[in-house]
């Protein structure tokens, strides 16, 4: 697989995810709160935040992929392993932290962009050119 396919990809999701994010944090923030607890303001006010935080670090990330797309491929394998490196500790968080924590509404279908990102990473880390 070509690396500069694969960092289109991965940076286009994670550009369009950070601006989604900007555009409807409340939106999210409503999607992962629990049911027991989002009648609370205070609870939805702090998930609101959060995704304001998260939205320009993954802009951050997907517009870094973006622009490195015409590097070396050693230099866009390196990335795609920092990339596959990060996805994979934020999944690990998904199942542990996150699907323990009674105040998270998580579901594996949250988690199936990041999986799918994390395996694209991974591959074309191992079968890039």
């Amino acid at each position: 697989m070509k690396t500069k396919l694969a960092l289109t990809i991965l940076g286009g999701y994670n550009t369009l995810m950070g601006l989604i994010m900007l555009a409807m944090p409340g939106e999210f923030a409503s999607q992962a709160v629990a049911e027991h607890v989002a009648s609370d303001a205070n609870v939805l006010e702090c998930f609101t935040l959060f995704h304001y935080g998260l939205s320009p670090a993954l802009l951050m990330i997907g517009l870094t992929l973006l622009l490195i797309r015409k590097s070396a491929v050693e230099t866009a394998k390196n990335a795609l392993l920092a990339y596959a490196i990060g996805t994979g500790v934020l999944i690990s968080l998904f199942f542990t932290v996150f699907s323990s924590a009674e105040i998270m509404n998580f579901s594996i279908e949250m988690a199936a962009p990041d999986i799918l990102a994390f395996g694209l990473s991974l591959f074309a880390y191992l079968k890039g050119k």
